[in-house]
């Protein structure tokens, strides 16, 4: 068992420069007996007893704590067998501190180990064992089915008889046709579909297939063989689970991505931009930061189409929690800039599992960024400011042109952070969690696998200063 399974999340901090009266007041209000202390970043430096704290003296934590080289702690990934040791050599210890890359992120209470059975595995016998598997088969949320080498039904459990709405009685002991008509239309489609004939045929050994039932459920059924150690078949195991919710649930996500596909076709200007978007490709790859270079793992069609779609979902986002009521800000701006923002964009055709090297395989940016607001400019009349944004959406700040309109800037920083938020959830599947707003500073998480962008920080709009924020 791993540390982070069993570490508590709450404990009681406080930072070097706390007053020691704030401990002493924390002492009489809360339950633990040790007080860590961390920088403001969660950084752990040392720890008191809260029992010594009385006949210590100092103004602040820091003059009266136990550094961090005079203790120890334990990582989340180490096992559970590192604590009875500790504990045992430090019994004055009420808890040990759990720290990842130099957080505390938990504390081990010295009464962790509340999983010490009072019976080891010589105690257990059951009474009959035929009589505990049919408890077990009872007992199973999954369906089960049971089928001998002569393709008769032997067992099919409660939870199976209520997905197919079969009385068992009435299958059970009987050849498995009798039971196939509750999964299958007519016999046709099961000896087309089932995989339980080839499975007698020695033609299949484990599989799986996803069915819709008579009775209208879709089932998800998976199967294993079982054989003797002569390698003659015994008998064929059959789970099985209704999936009809999650079917429903992507079949309205489907409809809704849809409906916004539709959506957002009706806000392109014609469709040679339309079709420009959906013939550049974008990549998923995995990133080596030691050879700086990367790997294709999926090649996306109509990547740049499905880019512009992620970013204005992110738009929407900032638009509920009124990033675009800020002065300086203009909704229809953005959302013009971000559907031109990429036309001039040229890919590069790789394949799956192709190494490549970033920089050298792609164009840099503010070449089809120019393009892009080149074509926007002409062909389709964008206004000074989208085509601005357009243009230098790859610039660093620090590197835009001196005639750069200033009032432009935190539109700029608003688009560059859509733009990177919408690239990662595109092409490396990542998760932002939903962002606030506090004034005018947006607080982003973003969980990517890519470890140089997976991070949680603040953004100030206004002033274009960024914070890094340690993950609660």
């Amino acid at each position: 068992m791993k540390i982070r399974f069993i570490m508590d999340r709450d404990y009681l901090s406080g930072q070097p420069t706390d007053p020691v009266l704030v401990t002493q007041w924390l002492i009489k209000t809360s339950p633990h007996k040790m007080l860590y202390v961390t920088t403001s970043e969660g950084t752990l430096v040392g720890f008191i007893r809260l029992q010594d704290i009385q006949n210590v003296t100092g103004e602040t934590l820091e003059e009266i704590m136990v550094p961090l080289s005079e203790t120890t702690v334990v990582s989340p990934d180490d096992p559970t067998d590192f604590l009875g040791p500790l504990f045992d050599n430090h019994p004055d210890w009420s808890s040990i501190p759990v720290v990842d890359k130099g957080r505390l992120v938990g504390v081990v209470p010295r009464e962790w180990n509340i999983f010490a059975h009072g019976t080891t595995h010589e105690d257990w016998h059951p009474r009959s064992l035929e009589q505990f598997q049919q408890q077990v088969f009872d007992a199973m949320y999954t369906g089960l089915i049971v089928v001998d080498h002569h393709g008769m039904t032997r067992i099919l459990n409660p939870a199976g008889a209520e997905i197919l709405e079969v009385d068992p009685a009435t299958v059970v002991g009987k050849p498995y046709e009798e039971l196939a008509q509750y999964m299958f239309s007519h016999v046709t489609d099961y000896l087309k579909i089932s995989a339980i004939p080839l499975a007698l045929m020695g033609a299949a050994t484990r599989g799986e297939r996803q069915l819709r039932l008579p009775n209208g459920r879709d089932v998800l059924f998976k199967f294993g063989t079982i054989h003797n150690a002569e390698g003659a078949l015994q008998a064929i195991l059959v789970t099985f689970m209704d999936i009809t919710a999650q079917k429903h649930a992507e079949a309205v996500a489907q409809h809704q991505q849809q409906e916004l596909e539709m959506a957002f076709a009706l806000t392109l200007p014609n469709s040679k931009v339309e079709a420009k978007l959906k013939s550049s490709p974008e990549y998923q790859d995995v990133y080596d930061p030691n050879t700086k270079k990367a790997r294709v793992t999926q090649v996306i069609p109509d990547g740049t189409y499905r880019h512009v779609i992620n970013g204005l979902r992110i738009m929407a986002e900032l638009k509920t929690i009124g990033v675009f009521q800020l002065v300086g800000i203009d909704k229809d701006t953005l959302v013009q800039a971000f559907i031109f923002h990429d036309v001039g964009k040229a890919q590069p055709r790789l394949q799956v599992g192709q190494i490549f090297v970033p920089q050298d395989a792609f164009e840099p940016g503010f070449l089809h960024a120019g393009r892009s607001a080149d074509w926007a400019r002409k062909d389709y009349h964008v206004s000074s400011d989208v085509e601005w944004i357009v243009r230098y959406h790859h610039t660093r700040e620090s590197d835009l042109p001196g005639d750069f309109p200033s009032a432009l800037k935190p539109m700029l920083r608003i688009f560059q952070l859509v733009d990177g938020l919408s690239a990662a959830i595109t092409r490396r599947n990542a998760q932002i969690a939903p962002m606030t707003l506090a004034g005018s500073v947006l607080t982003i998480d973003e969980q990517n696998k890519d470890p140089r962008y997976d991070r949680r920080y603040q953004l100030s709009i206004y002033t274009g200063d960024i914070e890094i924020l340690p993950r609660s």
